[in-house]
């Protein structure tokens, strides 16, 4: 087994459960990163065009009116994900580190926020190589370095303050995220892979949450979800108040959530 697959039931389990929360919550804050993978591909002329780790389908719709009569496939390893995808699209449940493609398949490939999860990401950037034609062209983006969030680290001290368990996904293999966290550790990767032209660069993830919006999202979505649901209801409610008291009292500021995406785009050798 690679170490790809030995890391897929911890990606399905962070996943299957959340897929209607990630599509109300998360996916539509992605999106408009996916749409500037989408503007690195010369999509117009393409006839398949892959979106590798598609989630809840919300870019294919967009790919689709940029490469007007291609066939455009998503692929997800969770089925809950795909199962939100609209179903216009050809979907397929499969594992980014094992693409059941042909070589040469497509003519484009995209992956938005996925490549992190591979605990080896070149590897599964040399896969998708093979699956592009001579030519064909890739666009990826990640996350990077420089999380500056003071809502969540108080959120997360009081969990361990408070003696909750730590996320049962921190049991798995581990992921690749230091591997490809910067745009020239992303850009190495892909030269790596055997692809040219790899162009990378940084962009900013900006997001201010209001309270009640951030509690939605941890308590729906993200690592304290799973760590919460550890818990007897009691206790659990006993948590959320805490720490829901302790973000409450920071003020606006602390709600500012800032990152840095890592965007990148290659072809494969002509």
């Amino acid at each position: 087994m690679t170490e790809g697959a030995a890391n897929a039931p911890v990606i399905q389990s962070m996943y299957a459960a959340t897929a209607s929360d990630y599509e109300e919550i998360w996916a539509p804050l992605l999106r408009p990163y996916g749409l500037r993978l989408l503007d690195a591909l010369p999509l117009a002329d393409a006839r398949t065009v892959l979106d590798l780790g598609c989630g809840v389908g919300r870019l294919l719709p967009d790919v689709a009116g940029r490469a007007s009569g291609a066939l455009v496939i998503g692929a997800d390893l969770t089925e809950g994900m795909l199962r939100c995808a609209d179903d216009r699209f050809a979907r397929v449940l499969m594992d980014g580190t094992r693409l059941g493609f042909a070589d040469g398949s497509f003519d484009a490939v995209v992956s938005a926020f996925v490549f992190f999860h591979f605990p080896d990401p070149i590897a599964a950037m040399t896969g998708v190589r093979r699956v592009l034609r001579p030519g064909g062209a890739f666009a990826l983006a990640v996350w990077g370095t420089g999380e500056v969030f003071p809502a969540m680290e108080a959120w997360d001290e009081e969990l361990d303050a408070m003696d909750v368990p730590p996320d049962p996904a921190e049991d798995g293999p581990g992921d690749g995220r230091e591997i490809v966290d910067s745009p020239e550790k992303v850009r190495a990767g892909l030269l790596a892979a055997g692809f040219a032209e790899a162009l990378s660069e940084s962009a900013e993830w900006l997001r201010r949450w209001d309270l009640d919006a951030f509690l939605e999202w941890r308590l729906r979505l993200s690592p304290s979800r799973r760590r919460l649901a550890r818990l007897d209801p009691g206790r659990r409610e006993a948590v959320v108040a805490a720490a829901r008291e302790r973000v409450a009292s920071m003020g606006p500021e602390a709600l500012l959530h800032r990152d840095e995406v890592v965007l990148a785009s290659a072809r494969a050798p002509a």
